[in-house]
């Protein structure tokens, strides 16, 4: 059962990349579909033995390979950190899958999109069983590789190229990030087997590396390379730039990418590394610093967005800082509890955002909609499901894990703790504000769409549809049916997926807090409502003009349009620098200067001008040539009998050397 559930999306993806054009287009897409449907279907039963019946699997498959002390063997590793994770990352791929079925019916390589989409499911997979680092690295790497295909699956267009190439080239930076932890990791520990490391790690707190001169303690350098991945993978502050134009790919895989895979590995990473990292203090505040930051960033961001698949993806990146920083401080249940509601109500809002692009001919901008209410009403049902699901409304998923995150954060009691806190109840009202915003842009008002595309507007198809209604329905109820399983006070579910500080009472903490603490995340629902609607709801010139006129209020929206200067800033002080260094210095004045005229260029360049040179000024006619060739031929048959009568060896190289020097200057006819 547990290979079956990991390779059936392997195989759904080889039949339909390699068989596809064989079968049929219609056939293939089938088996692709059927086969994440049954890996769903597996998922689940594996959930029901680890989770509910509170049991573990781990077993090796063989050798991968053994190099002198390095020994990795293939493992699987289902505990309940994995089963939650395939819970999490089937169901919304095969949700995906379907949906794909009509909304890719057009293309004409829609049998490569979904070999892409399940070989990307196989990847993450492969990454959230591994039961040792060099196999979550592999699959890790291969979760990058097929990011890369699937945002650039329609390459004729510049833009997906360009998308593509910054997705791969930043999550380059984090991938050697956490290679060079895996290094230190077998470096320290002499393994990279989980259960050695994590046994271990205990009794190597106070073991430092010397680097550069200076002791550092070996298990907050290793968290130093980890965090560098994490920040890379999951789009957090500094290496955040590839997520918003990971957009330019099919709206399903934005779905996929945004909800349940990619982004998230940065998370599980976390999580599955909680048992090592979080001996380090120095690591959990750099954890809890960064999310915090990341959230308050992309919140600000997505307020000025117009694109509808941007501001859906900025929302993403501001629910992984949620996340992030609840690791930080050592909250790992409600971070896993986030990253499940998550997935589900913004799979659904990404897959909701699809069917009104597919409306509308395409059109992404919310400045071009408009009275869609009336024209989409299940789309929009969703969309609304989606939104309050998004920001806290009460008793919907997302009310359950932000709040949980929220009220535990200010019941640490340190100052980290307090400034997360704090950032996170700013966020939850920027959420609200840039969610009601878009719903109001794009389903309220009056239409400014053209009359031809008002004509064409029509509801999603029955298989669209059924996605987003089963997505819909987890969105209001997943977060109330597991919060007693994922953050009830004494749960057993979680064992030793992931530390568990002995002293943590944050959950016991949180429910004495201040009644107006438990309130502001309510009040900033209702504040975050009424400020789009007074803004943008029946929208009048003269009013949106006073607005702008504020000094204040254009440099704000202006440094929010700039994205915080990132994207000027790290064009300025790392693109153009390297540009300059690898083509000026490196390219110009190295490859194609120094290097050509005292390397083999330039030596075969001088060789040629001399040879040139003395054919020029040789009028030594061939008749003579030939004549040189046949009495050094002679010489050499004279000479080599006489070395083997007389038992001169040497003799044949120097009278060799002579005729050739004799020959090459003999003197010219003038």
């Amino acid at each position: 059962m547990y290979i079956v559930n990991l390779i059936l999306p392997l195989i759904g993806s080889i039949v339909t990349g390699i068989l596809g054009h064989k079968l049929g287009n219609r056939i293939s897409i089938q088996i692709a579909v059927g086969c994440m449907m049954l890996t769903a279907l597996s998922s689940l039963y594996i959930g029901y033995e680890i989770l509910l019946c509170n049991s573990v699997v781990h077993f090796k498959l063989g050798t991968w390979m053994q190099v002198g002390s390095l020994n990795v063997e293939y493992g699987l590793l289902y505990d309940s950190l994995t089963s939650i994770m395939i819970i999490v990352i089937t169901s919304i791929s095969s949700m995906v899958h379907l949906y794909s079925m009509d909304y890719m019916k057009a293309d004409p390589h829609k049998t490569r999109f979904f070999s892409y989409l399940s070989l990307f499911t196989f990847f993450m997979m492969l990454l959230v069983t591994a039961d040792n680092f060099v196999q979550l690295f592999f699959g890790w790497e291969g979760v990058g590789i097929m990011s890369y295909l699937l945002i650039n699956f329609w390459y004729t267009r510049l833009q997906a190229n360009k998308s593509a190439l910054k997705a791969v080239i930043l999550n380059r930076f984090g991938d050697f990030g956490l290679f060079f932890g895996i290094l230190l990791v077998f470096l320290v520990f002499k393994s990279v087997d989980f259960s050695v490391i994590f046994t271990v790690a205990p009794f190597v707190t106070e073991y430092t590396i010397n680097l550069i001169g200076y002791e550092v303690n070996a298990i907050t350098l290793i968290g130093s390379f980890i965090v560098i991945g994490v920040v890379g993978k999951s789009a957090q502050l500094g290496l955040h730039m590839w997520l918003p134009d990971a957009m330019e790919g099919p709206t399903p895989v934005s779905a996929l990418l945004h909800a349940a895979t990619m982004v998230t590995a940065g998370v599980f990473l976390v999580l599955r590394t909680s048992p090592l990292l979080s001996y380090s203090i120095t690591i959990l505040n750099i954890l809890t610093i960064i999310g915090a930051l990341t959230t308050l960033f992309a919140t600000t961001i997505g307020i000025v967005q117009n694109d509808i698949k941007r501001v859906i993806a900025y929302s993403t990146c501001s629910q992984l800082g949620y996340m992030i920083f609840a690791c930080g401080l050592l909250n790992y249940n409600a971070s896993i509890y986030h990253l499940t509601t998550h997935a589900f109500f913004k799979a659904l809002l990404f897959l909701s955002a699809g069917s009104v692009i597919h409306g509308l001919n395409d059109e992404q901008d919310m400045r071009k909609m408009g009275g869609l209410v009336n024209l989409m009403p299940l789309t929009y049902q969703c969309m609304l499901i989606g939104t309050l699901a998004l920001t806290g409304f009460p008793f919907l998923s997302g009310y359950y894990s932000k709040d949980i995150i929220l009220e535990t954060s200010y019941a640490t009691y340190y100052w980290e703790g307090t400034f997360a806190a704090i950032i996170g109840y700013v966020a939850a009202f920027g959420t609200t504000f840039y969610s009601f915003r878009l719903l109001i842009l794009t389903f309220f008002n009056k239409p400014r769409m053209s009359y031809k595309t008002i004509q064409g507007v029509h509801e999603a198809s029955t298989k669209m549809v059924i996605p987003l209604v089963i997505l819909a329905i987890c969105s209001i109820f997943i977060g109330y049916i597991t919060k007693d399983l994922f953050v009830g006070l004494g749960t057993p579910v979680w064992n030793n997926s992931f530390y568990a500080y002995p002293y943590n009472n944050l959950i016991l903490e949180s429910e004495v807090l201040q009644r107006e603490l438990k309130l502001l995340p309510l009040f900033a629902f209702i504040y975050g409502v009424i400020t789009p609607v007074l803004f943008y709801y029946n929208i009048k010139e003269a009013r949106m003009q006073d607005v702008v006129m504020t000094e204040s209020t254009k440099e704000s929206y202006f440094f929010f349009v700039k994205k915080w200067y990132f994207d000027f800033l790290s064009r300025v002080l790392i693109v153009v620098p390297f540009f300059h260094l690898s083509y000026d210095v490196m390219n110009k004045e190295l490859d194609k200067g120094l290097w050509e005229q005292i390397g083999v260029t330039g030596v075969a360049t001088a060789l040629v001008k001399e040879f040139t040179e003395f054919k020029l000024n040789n009028e030594t006619t061939i008749s003579t040539y030939i004549s040189y060739i046949v009495q050094a031929i002679i010489m050499i048959i004279v000479v080599g009998l006489f070395s083997y009568v007389a038992g001169v060896i040497y003799m044949e190289l120097y009278i060799l050397i002579g005729i050739i020097y004799i020959c090459i200057n003999k003197p010219n006819k003038s």
